[in-house]
């Protein structure tokens, strides 16, 4: 019986270290892609995408926003959300919102690349 309990053990110890070691690196090869280097690795589906993000700018509102991307996945106070943006269940877009205008994108895809943008 002790075996099985110390097999069992070792079993969860290597998964733990499995799994933070994939998380690590996903998030570390995600942080690595910004700026220029998020775009590059954007396939052409994604960089569409992009285009319509850079249609957003300071002085439109929320209902103006929206009708370039589409209605958010979950809208509350202050921060739109988009899952799945781009295609990808990797991703999701959020735009930041101050005085009812946007002020913040935020583009990540898990494993990929982060965009991020000051409007």
């Amino acid at each position: 019986m002790k075996i099985k309990q110390a097999l069992i053990v070792a079993l969860s110890v290597v998964m733990v270290v499995c799994g933070a070691t994939a998380f690590g690196y996903l998030t570390w090869n995600t942080l690595r892609h910004a700026g220029d280097q998020a775009v590059a690795q954007m396939s052409s589906q994604e960089r569409e995408w992009l285009k319509r993000i850079t249609l957003i700018g300071p002085a439109m509102n929320a209902v103006q926003v929206y009708e370039v991307l589409g209605e958010p996945t979950s809208d509350i106070f202050l921060l739109a959300k988009w899952d799945g943006f781009g295609g990808s269940q990797l991703s999701q877009l959020r735009i930041y919102f101050s005085d009812g205008h946007p002020r913040r994108v935020r583009w990540l895809k898990l494993g990929y690349f982060v965009y991020e943008k000051d409007l």
